[in-house]
């Protein structure tokens, strides 16, 4: 069921039409427990930079949608606005590389919530983003039980 909530909410990414959904339109969400989600996605030209490489804005944008779905898996509907990111490119990958994404919410505070989102090709640690989201009150409220969904959830 966690899932399940995780990929209604990339849903909303997808459907938006918008840079949004260019970022991501190739993700598969492959794993959602608690706290931590995982994607895998392969590279495609448009996600390329001239030099052959992943383009750092695309990585950026990836970091901002994995983390907010990290902090739907706390059992938020809504998860709030981005007030910080910043990533650490360590390695290139080139296009038809699959990426694996792990996004974990470390903390969700009383209106901040805290992410970091690693990403690796199959040769190496690619990026490591960290993306803090102004979460409101309101939002909060509207939490989905956890101890109602499963804690592993993955999917081949």
């Amino acid at each position: 069921m966690l899932l399940q909530h995780i990929r209604s909410s990339f849903q909303k990414y997808l459907s938006c039409g918008g840079f949004d959904s260019a970022i991501v339109s190739q993700m598969q969400i492959t794993k959602a427990v608690k706290g931590h989600i995982t994607c895998s996605v392969v590279l495609q030209k448009e996600n390329m930079n001239f030099l052959g490489s992943a383009h750092g804005g695309w990585v950026a944008g990836v970091v901002d949608i994995a983390g907010s779905l990290s902090v739907a898996s706390m059992g938020l509907d809504r998860t709030g606005v981005s007030t910080d990111i910043n990533i650490s490119y360590l390695a290139g990958a080139k296009e038809g590389d699959t990426l694996t994404i792990d996004a974990y919410c470390r903390k969700l505070g009383r209106t901040l919530a805290f992410t970091e989102v690693e990403i690796r090709s199959s040769e190496a640690l690619m990026a490591i983003g960290r993306h803090t989201k102004y979460v409101p009150e309101k939002i909060r409220e509207q939490k989905i039980p956890l101890d109602e969904l499963p804690t592993d959830e993955t999917s081949s």
